[in-house]
């Protein structure tokens, strides 16, 4: 079993006024949750079929909820966080079969009533790459799983996806094939908007999902993918050594200058086998531009920026728990 614990393009927009589509709830089943954890009392079977996507919630006005869910598959999804104290996911679901849910609170010994609901969920939208759309959250529960939108790519190809609203804080979140999860809170520009980075290992289809911070957030916002080039402007291969230089904090680094212009947007990839990487880079008055730990997938690092102005920007190489040993460092422009 397995665990699931960019170029210039024409922007196109699509307005959607509403995306309420049709849902249909197929199963609803209340528990208890009692001082003694009974694995049986707490397990839900639910019969569902390969091709439908579906939302599973475990919903309790008493306790925090957390989930361990079984796919027919035998895929394996853990989550405490879904929709404020409830817990849940979305899943296409690959093999018909049998969904277990073992049900619990997230804190040992709590007691409380609580309901397990699966309801089928309409295709996402499609977003292409290059493309632009704008909705707006309608403040219901519902709205998390109403805002989906599948984005296809070839292999090789490296995107940036953009969430942004005036009126909530931003919460966007791209689930693969594999059912891996990626989210961002505050990554985008002016603090409350949200940028994830994302590279096709191989060809296929990726779901995103648009939502406020809070479940009960409305408002507009829009959405946007765009291509990030391939196009190599330096690459450095290094190595984080016991001598090198520490900062303020105490992290040991490397440093590299680059000249940009204002308003130029850049990708930056730091990778190593040997340690968890992080990346720095520094405006010319040497302010802070982006601070990035993990990137699109696994422990290396990635970043897209747009300077601010123009002149030496630096990046600083470091590893998050002090390790040393060698890297590569890619600058696309």
């Amino acid at each position: 079993m397995k665990t699931i614990t960019y170029g210039l393009l024409t922007t196109s927009i699509a307005l959607f006024s509403s995306l309420v589509w049709a849902q249909s709830e197929i199963f609803s089943e209340t528990g208890e949750f009692s001082a003694m954890i009974d694995t049986q009392a707490n397990q839900h079977i639910i019969p569902v079929e390969a091709g439908t996507t579906v939302e599973v919630i475990v919903i309790s006005d008493d306790v925090d909820t957390t989930l361990t869910a079984t796919l027919p598959d035998g895929q394996i999804i853990t989550n405490d966080d879904y929709d404020d104290l409830n817990a849940g996911f979305i899943r296409i679901i690959q093999t018909s079969g049998d969904l277990e849910v073992f049900a619990s609170p997230l804190s040992e010994g709590e007691t409380g009533s609580y309901r397990v609901t699966l309801r089928t969920l309409p295709p996402a939208q499609i977003i292409s790459i290059g493309e632009s759309v704008a909705g707006r959250l309608s403040g219901t529960a519902q709205g998390k799983a109403d805002h989906r939108y599948q984005l296809a790519g070839n292999a090789g190809e490296r995107v940036v996806i953009d969430l942004k609203s005036y009126d909530f804080d931003a919460y966007l979140e791209l689930q693969t094939e594999d059912g891996e999860i990626l989210s961002d809170d505050d990554g985008g520009d002016q603090g409350s908007n949200s940028r994830l980075n994302y590279s096709f290992e191989q060809a296929g289809m990726v779901t995103i999902t648009a939502a406020g911070l809070s479940s009960d957030d409305s408002g507009q916002y829009t959405l946007s993918v765009h291509a990030l080039s391939n196009e190599i402007a330096a690459s450095y291969e290094g190595r984080l050594e016991a001598g090198d230089p520490r900062g303020h904090d105490g992290t040991r680094f490397d440093r590299y200058e680059f000249e940009a212009d204002a308003g130029e947007t850049l990708t930056i990839e730091l990778s190593s086998d040997a340690f968890d990487t992080v990346l720095y880079v520094s405006n010319p008055d040497g302010t802070n531009l982006v601070e990035q730990d993990d990137g699109p997938q696994g422990t290396d690092s990635m970043a897209v920026v747009t300077t601010v102005e123009s002149g030496t920007h630096v990046i600083y190489v470091a590893s998050f728990d002090d390790d040393i040993g060698r890297y590569e460092l890619t600058i696309y422009r």
